[in-house]
Order: C-alpha cells, then sequence, then structure tokens
C-alpha cells in the first residue's frame, strides 16, 4: 500500500523536490551576498557613524526577491492544502477507484492513513526546508529590524503547523464533499479563516500581555500645520515609539488623558489638535484634554510648547505588548496548536471513511 500510495504521489514529489532544490541555489548564492553585505556595511557602521544610510543601503538590497519570498512562505501552506490534500481523497471518490481499494485487503483505515502519511509528509517536508531557507536568509534583515514579531508567521516553525492543518482541512473537506473543486475552495475559505481568527484573538492571549505607561511622543512631533487655524490628522503627525524594548510585539497603544479616559490611539487623539486665534496668540486646544491658552509663535506652535501642553494635561500613552522573550513559546505554542487540529481533523476524516457506503 505504501508502495502504491508514492507511485501516484512521487510526481508532485519529483516537482516540489525540484523546486526545493532551486530555491536553496538562489538563496544560498543571495542570502551569502546579503550576509556579506550586513557585515562589511551595517555590523561596522557605529565606526564610520553613519548607521542610518549603511541600513538604508542594505534593506534596499534584493527587495523584489524579498518580497517574493514573504509572498512565498505565506501561500505555500494554503497551496498544498489546495493542491494536495483536497484532490487527495476527493478525487479517488470522483473516479470510483476507492471502491478497488475497499475491496482488497487493506482496512480503510489503512488506506486513508497511508495515503495521507506519504503526502502529507512531503508537505510538511517541504513547507520546512523553505521557512528553514527563508528564515536563514532573512536573518541579517531581522537583526536590522529587531521586530521578530512582524514576520511571525513567515519564520522558523510555526509554518510547518500551517502546512500541516491546510493538508489536513483539505482531507476532510474531500473525504465530506467527494467533489475535488468543492473541496479546493472550501479548504481555502477554511484555511484563511482559521488563520485569521488564531492571529487577530488567539495568539495576543497565548501568554499575559505587559502593559506599559509612557509620556506621549507623538503629538509633539509636530511637523507642520499648514496656517494658524486647522486641525491635524495623523498624516500630519510624525510617530514617536520608541518606548519598547527590541523585537517586542505591541498590540495596542491607546492614549489617556490626565483622568485615565482614553482619548485616543496610536498616540493620536480623536479630534486631533486646533489652532484657534484669541488674544495673547493662539489657544492650542487638545481633544479630551483641555486648551492651552497663550501660544505665542504665530503661524506655527513648536514642538516644545506642544510638549509643554501635553505635559500640562498628563497625556500619556498606555502600551500593550508581548516582550520579544515570549517569541519561542508562541512559536511553539502556535505550532502545537495548528498540529491538534491537524490530528482532530484527520480523526474526523478517518471516521467519515469507515462510516460512509463505498
Amino acid at each position: 500500500m505504501t508502495r502504491f500510495a508514492w507511485r501516484e504521489f512521487r510526481t508532485q514529489a519529483i516537482v516540489a523536490a525540484c523546486a526545493v532544490v532551486i530555491s536553496a541555489a538562489i538563496l544560498g548564492i543571495t542570502g551569502a551576498n546579503l550576509a556579506h553585505l550586513y557585515d562589511t556595511t551595517v555590523a561596522n557602521c557605529k565606526v564610520n557613524s553613519d548607521c542610518s544610510s549603511a541600513i538604508s543601503v542594505f534593506l534596499s538590497t534584493d527587495n523584489q526577491l524579498r518580497t517574493a519570498l514573504d509572498i512565498l512562505i505565506v501561500v505555500l501552506p494554503g497551496f498544498l492544502g489546495v493542491f494536495w490534500g483536497a484532490p487527495l481523497i476527493a478525487r479517488e471518490f470522483e473516479t470510483g477507484t476507492h471502491r478497488l481499494a475497499w475491496t482488497q485487503s487493506v482496512t480503510r483505515a489503512r488506506w486513508l492513513l497511508v495515503k495521507v502519511g506519504v503526502a502529507g509528509g512531503c508537505s510538511l517536508l517541504v513547507t520546512g526546508l523553505i521557512s528553514l531557507m527563508v528564515t536563514w536568509w532573512f536573518s541579517p534583515v531581522d537583526r536590522v529590524n529587531m521586530n521578530a514579531f512582524a514576520s511571525f508567521e513567515q519564520r522558523d516553525i510555526v509554518p510547518i503547523g500551517y502546512a500541516a492543518f491546510a493538508f489536513a482541512l483539505g482531507v476532510v473537506s474531500g473525504v465530506v464533499l467527494r467533489r475535488t473543486l468543492p473541496a479546493m475552495a472550501t479548504t481555502l475559505a477554511g484555511f484563511v479563516l482559521v488563520r485569521l481568527v488564531v492571529a487577530e484573538l488567539v495568539r495576543p492571549n497565548l501568554a499575559a500581555p505587559l502593559h506599559a505607561t509612557v509620556p506621549n511622543t507623538t503629538l509633539a512631533s509636530l511637523v507642520s500645520i499648514g496656517s494658524s487655524h486647522s486641525s491635524l490628522s495623523p498624516s500630519d503627525l510624525t510617530p514617536g515609539q520608541g518606548a519598547l524594548p527590541p523585537n517586542a510585539w505591541l498590540i495596542s497603544d491607546q492614549t489617556i488623558n490626565s483622568a485615565g479616559r482614553v482619548i485616543g490611539e496610536n498616540g493620536f487623539v480623536g479630534g486631533g489638535i486646533t489652532l484657534i486665534p484669541g488674544v495673547g496668540g493662539h489657544g492650542l486646544t487638545i481633544q479630551g484634554a483641555g486648551t492651552c491658552p497663550g501660544i505665542n509663535v504665530p503661524p506655527l506652535p513648536s514642538g516644545a510648547l506642544i510638549e509643554k501642553c501635553i505635559d500640562r494635561f498628563h497625556i500619556r500613552d498606555v502600551l500593550t505588548y508581548q516582550p520579544g522573550s515570549h517569541y519561542w513559546p508562541f512559536q511553539w505554542g502556535e505550532l502545537a496548536i495548528f498540529l491538534v487540529l491537524s490530528l482532530i481533523l484527520i480523526g474526523l476524516s478517518l471516521w467519515f471513511v469507515q462510516r460512509r457506503a463505498a
């Protein structure tokens, strides 16, 4: 049975193996060059006191390849689930070849598990190898960005969990629907939905987040107002986030007033800042906090004056975040979640196969 399952799947496996080898060659050459560029520019930039230029040049290298790799590692698990997992059993039901297998000495459970083991094992192996290569290739870039959670879904071991889940979802969709195209569509929709739910609702709560109350620096980083009487929007301000430790994942940033009431998000206030011309200069109104009168630097108040107004009303930012030390526990935790879901789906597939008529 194992030999027969391999003969059925060997074409896809050979194509995938060739793709992995070609990817390894491309990433090996370009990755070595990228690592050399990092060592000769960014790693020594403090000696030359020109880190901003060095980082800018480094991050502009291989932009198109970086984009392609980001897309590849995101879509690969779903692709394997749709094109390998969904047709695996659905096509057998469509063509009726499952009846021949079920009349032989091989049990239904073994028939399903062997087919799933061969194709699913190849799916996990391909995803694991690609993820390993992409993680290695991006390692100099990730050291510069210092934000591990920004690429959480595209690095290390968690893509393997996504591949396992997508493949298992494809298998159970094929078993239940018994039609290839509906099974493929269901797999894609279900995979995207579960990924979104886990990313938005589950992942931020895998561990209790930390909180930090910091001075608001965004409002004080005023670029321009345009006239002495206008309201500021977020596009008029330069965000000033620098209070988090390296590699931390910012979950929420709420701007509060002296009473602790939320008046905005991400360093901005809901109504913006308004300059009102009046006697003795301009009044600077921060919505949700109050008005600081007598801003005597027409037509534009300086960032220092805005900062004094912010300090007067004790406007602060409450940051909710996951520290960088939670990165690997979250990787293992999310991998475990998707592997458990995969086992449940394979169990459901077995249950349906053993109870359905031929």
